[in-house]
Parts: C-alpha cells; sequence; structure tokens
C-alpha cells in the first residue's frame, strides 16, 4: 500500500529481535512532500517520515 493511502487503525507487522511485532498506525500527517506516520506498538510510540509513493507493506 502506498504511505499516502495508510489509515489510522491499518496494522504493519515487521520483525524486531526475530520476533514479530504489530505496529498500528495512529495518524498520518502531511509534511509537504512527505507523509509523517505515528505507530503504536508493544514497543511504545514512534513517528517516521516516508515520501508518499513509498511502499509500506500495511494491512487493512
Amino acid at each position: 500500500m502506498k504511505v499516502k493511502e495508510l489509515q489510522p487503525g491499518d496494522h504493519v507487522v515487521d520483525q524486531y529481535n526475530g520476533a514479530p511485532v504489530d505496529f498500528e498506525v495512529v495518524s498520518v500527517q502531511p509534511l509537504g512532500y512527505l507523509i509523517e506516520v505515528t505507530f503504536r506498538s508493544v514497543l511504545g510510540m514512534a513517528s517516521a517520515a516516508y515520501h508518499g509513493n513509498a511502499y509500506i507493506n500495511a494491512q487493512r
């Protein structure tokens, strides 16, 4: 899914120390040509900025 199509509540599963971790999208905010995505997981909250046309392995 393209980053610009993400919505709060979408999920991304990634690996951390060899174990799968579910990241829930909390917010999606445009920052010019970048988009800031805030994630929540058992590891806490974190944000990252992506190009809007970048792909991320997310599920709705």
